[in-house]
């Protein structure tokens, strides 16, 4: 019983190797070459031999096979310009002191809150990662920035700086 099941899928498999063996044959693009390289072989011995007559087999109809194009190459260019790179590391909320509250709001946007006693003034600023507190104290009829503070969106939270800095930093930029 096993060795006729044996038998059978044998066969099987020869008769498939053998069909697939034919169409590989003429797909290929080495056999192609293989080809036209012995024919031009051929031709270049029948010039010197006229009495050999050769007839080159070119007429086989084959399926057209598209050959993967090369890739360009990429030009390097040298930067003229030197781009500098500014560093979050070097960013300090002091040096928002002595600004002017016309020049924060124009580099931070308008606040989301405000709050006013006397001659203190504080400014808002709502980030995702913190809430900004900037302080400002009017000096000779214009108020100047004294003090500013990061602090967490959530009470008793913790507060991620250097993601605080880096939204305060690009939002100034």
């Amino acid at each position: 019983m096993k060795s006729t099941i044996f038998k059978n899928v044998y066969i099987g498999f020869i008769v498939f190797f053998l069909n697939a063996c034919h169409t590989f044959e003429h797909q290929n693009i080495f056999v192609e070459n293989f080809t036209k390289n012995s024919n031009e072989e051929l031709s270049e011995n029948k010039n010197k031999n006229s009495k050999i007559n050769v007839n080159k087999t070119n007429n086989i109809e084959m399926a057209p096979i598209d050959l993967p194009k090369q890739k360009a190459k990429v030009q390097k260019f040298i930067l003229k310009k030197q781009v500098k790179i500014e560093n979050i590391n070097n960013f300090n909320l002091n040096h928002l002191n002595n600004w002017g509250e016309f020049k924060l709001i124009k580099k931070l946007g308008k606040s989301n809150f405000i709050k006013e006693e006397g001659r203190l003034k504080n400014h808002q600023y709502h980030f995702k990662e913190c809430f900004l507190d900037v302080f400002l104290i009017k000096k000779n009829n214009e108020y100047l920035v004294s003090y500013v503070e990061t602090r967490p969106t959530k009470l008793n939270g913790n507060i991620d700086t250097r993601a605080c800095h880096e939204k305060i930093y690009k939002t100034l930029k």
